[in-house]
């Protein structure tokens, strides 16, 4: 477990996830030929976890909560809708495919030249063989930019959004956080291989309206922060499709 660890953990965005110089994607230099059809691989914890730091350490205490806010399937559809307005694009959910897990477990994927990051093709094109879909212009991932180091500042992991990487964070005399940290990646594979970049469309900071208890939030306010990650991630999807080739 890497709560385990002597950790510094640092909270980045996958288009700037150098731990001391951030690097930006090549600008888009090319434009899709019509039809398009775009894979979509989301693998997002649905329950959202409370942590939550106590007076003392016997006030300290860390839970899955009961309540599944179905995002993976929720993202899917608001991105394909807006895919389909704005761009007339197809989306397809690829996310039960065997394979598509090492979008998020291979290092090699995204590499660092100069000032940007750029694609792997050959490794791009292997992962597109392993699940089977040939005729992709791009595909899509949603993941969480959150990354650990140690004091060496060794990356030690990435994920594609385990339970913790979304929830609520709170302290007995501080209130409560809520952080969803997840961002939406594209990597163009025709015309050609191309790492388009990411936006964080999650949530975080302090919620609002504050739960009347910080150890027991209710089904009603839970509903209300949920409420509120959908509208952001709304339009934080508009704005990237808009951006999109």
């Amino acid at each position: 477990m890497i709560k385990k660890l002597t950790i510094l953990w640092l909270v980045i965005f996958v288009t700037g996830c150098a731990a001391v110089k951030s690097s930006k994607p090549i600008p888009v230099d090319y434009k899709y030929a019509a039809p398009v059809k775009i894979g979509y691989i989301s693998m997002i914890s649905e329950k959202p976890a409370h942590s939550h730091i106590g007076l003392t350490v016997f006030g300290n205490f860390e839970k899955d909560l009961e309540v599944s806010w179905h995002l993976n399937e929720f993202i899917f559809q608001t991105l394909a809708s807006e895919m389909k307005t704005q761009k007339g694009y197809e989306l397809v959910n690829l996310s039960a495919m065997n394979g598509a897990e090492l979008f998020y477990e291979n290092p090699n994927l995204l590499q660092t030249k100069g000032d940007f990051r750029v694609i792997n093709d050959a490794e791009l094109k292997g992962i597109i063989n392993k699940i089977g879909s040939s005729d992709l212009d791009a595909i899509i991932i949603i993941r969480s930019p959150k990354l650990f180091y140690n004091a060496g500042f060794q990356r030690l992991e990435e994920s594609r959004g385990r339970p913790g990487d979304h929830g609520f964070k709170s302290r007995a005399l501080e209130g409560v956080t809520f952080n969803s940290m997840f961002a939406i990646n594209m990597f163009s594979i025709m015309p050609k291989s191309h790492f388009f970049g990411g936006d964080f469309i999650g949530l975080a900071g302090k919620v609002s309206p504050e739960p009347a208890d910080y150890e027991k939030i209710t089904n009603q306010e839970l509903a209300n922060y949920e409420s509120q990650l959908k509208n952001t991630i709304k339009s934080r999807i508009a704005s990237f499709v808009l951006k999109m080739p």
